[in-house]
């Protein structure tokens, strides 16, 4: 998980990656190559993710594509005892929703988010990435 000083708290991108977290530590936290490779497996899927990608996200970037992120989530429910439809309630128990659907709404609201917020990606120079940006 990113340190706050990467991705500050209160923010919709922290929302964003704590829900992506939350998916990636049911799935056991496996190696990057294994969820790759479980994607490149599923042709039925819209998105693709490389181990890069997949990387970027757990370190707080927002991918532009919601394929992407439906593609990762799904590695990680097959790898877990979560399910994508599984029923969620809200804090106040009020709306109900799915896994997926709160992943979606926090990606949503995530790449919505004040234009103006730092990006993970300004702090390459920082260390927090090895490889350019795949875009």
């Amino acid at each position: 998980m990113p340190s706050p000083d990467v991705v500050p708290p209160r923010t919709k991108r922290r929302e964003f990656v704590e829900e992506i977290f939350r998916l990636y530590r049911a799935a056991g936290s496996p190696p990057l190559r294994e969820i790759e490779e479980w994607i490149r497996g599923n042709d039925e899927l819209k998105g693709t993710a490389s181990t890069e990608t997949i990387r970027r996200i757990l370190r707080g970037h927002v991918p532009p594509r919601w394929h992407t992120v439906e593609a990762i989530a799904l590695a990680f429910f097959a790898m877990s005892d979560l399910q994508a439809d599984e029923e969620r309630y809200s804090e106040n128990m009020g709306d109900s929703f799915s896994n997926m659907e709160a992943l979606r709404r926090a990606w949503s609201e995530a790449i919505e988010e004040d234009p103006g917020a730092p990006d993970p990606r300004a702090r390459r120079q920082a260390g927090n990435f090895d490889d350019e940006p795949p875009f």
